[in-house]
């Protein structure tokens, strides 16, 4: 094909994703430009309290959220709400102006909010907090209403109130395919139980991760290349789930209970990594079998957890920089103003249990 079919051919499609995209992909560029440098989130891990790391965040981008909520708030508490009101803000921003054929995979994005919000309740309930007190830590940008999470949280029967939303009519009943018949069983008694949050949240992650891998099927390359980062997601959930569950002396032949469908390791796979104690094994199979490559060689488990966080976020950001014109750089952003979040709440957390700078450190997850 010569220069001037190649013309005649492509240039009809990127005039048509320029006038799609141009505007929203300009957007979301200068946002990202607010997104903390590392020098900064360094500079708060080297502050002695939260409220010499809460003044910091003040010069930001975060500034307003922060004055409007520290009449009430401080401390940890205020770190928290703030990210949430923040973090509510951005996603109600990119709804107005991502476009409307694409504001499908976004829904799907907010998915996460609303497991986050759930967990929330659940993890609160198992404290004997009332909704009044965790209601301001609830993200209000996902599918369910404040009326609805009220109703989840003051409910003696949780699961009982899930069913008569839509997403829990999505979770319990649409999409039982999704999951196994012990799998649903394990929840319901779960959520039961006064020692079994882990596997709730395991189990809610099941949800999410699925139905991402299936609202996100589509032949369009952007979605394409991000259905691969949930699936890359799922697999290191799933690593993470088998390293922890094996800490803490489950029985090896239940673990697959457990594990999320929808990733790209095998079962056999999986297999192996569940029935090795060795670490150094469990590194060899992740690096021959994972397209992510682990960054450094781990030496305990958790240093394995953060490593493959590590290596995932760094795929993001290759996302977000090679996505041009189309809906993969506004989900980039997303995601890495996730990580973002995360950072800052791990910051905060470390300074409240008084860890030391140098581990602290060594959770960030830099981007």
């Amino acid at each position: 094909m010569g220069f001037l079919g190649f013309i005649s051919r492509y240039l009809p499609s990127l005039e048509s994703r320029a006038l799609k995209y141009g505007y929203s992909n300009a957007r979301v560029k200068a946002m990202k430009g607010l997104i903390l440098k590392p020098s900064t989130l360094e500079e708060m891990v080297k502050v002695a309290t939260i409220d010499a790391m809460i003044e910091l965040l003040q010069r930001t981008n975060y500034k307003d959220d922060f004055t409007s909520l520290s009449i009430s708030y401080k401390g940890s508490d205020l770190v928290e709400l703030a990210l949430t009101a923040h973090f509510a803000k951005i996603i109600r921003s990119t709804l107005k102006f991502i476009p409307k054929s694409d504001k499908l995979y976004l829904q799907a994005l907010l998915k996460r909010v609303d497991l986050l919000n759930l967990k929330t309740l659940i993890n609160a309930k198992r404290t004997g907090k009332q909704f009044k007190d965790i209601r301001p830590y609830l993200i209000p940008a996902g599918s369910l209403s404040e009326v609805e999470l009220e109703r989840i949280a003051n409910s003696e029967n949780i699961v009982q109130e899930l069913r008569r939303t839509a997403l829990g009519h999505e979770i319990f009943e649409l999409s039982t395919k999704l999951f196994t018949r012990q799998a649903l069983e394990s929840f319901k008694q779960a959520v039961k139980s006064s020692d079994t949050i882990f596997q709730i949240q395991t189990l809610l992650d099941l949800y999410l991760y699925s139905y991402l891998n299936y609202a996100l099927a589509s032949s369009k390359p952007d979605i394409l290349v991000f259905r691969k980062l949930f699936r890359n997601e799922i697999d290191i959930k799933n690593i993470v789930i088998i390293e922890r569950l094996k800490g803490r002396g489950i029985d090896k032949s239940s673990i697959n209970t457990y594990l999320i469908k929808g990733g790209r390791l095998p079962e056999s796979t999986l297999q192996r990594l569940i029935d090795t104690d060795d670490l150094d094994k469990t590194v060899e199979i992740i690096n021959s079998k994972l397209p992510i490559k682990l960054l450094q060689a781990p030496k305990t488990t958790v240093e394995l957890e953060i490593s493959l966080e590590r290596a995932l976020a760094a795929q993001k950001l290759r996302i977000f920089y090679r996505s041009t014109l189309s809906v993969g750089t506004i989900l980039g952003f997303l995601l890495l103003k996730e990580e973002e979040l995360n950072n800052i709440r791990k910051i905060a957390k470390g300074k409240e249990y008084g860890l030391s700078e140098t581990k602290i450190r060594e959770t960030l997850i830099t981007v």
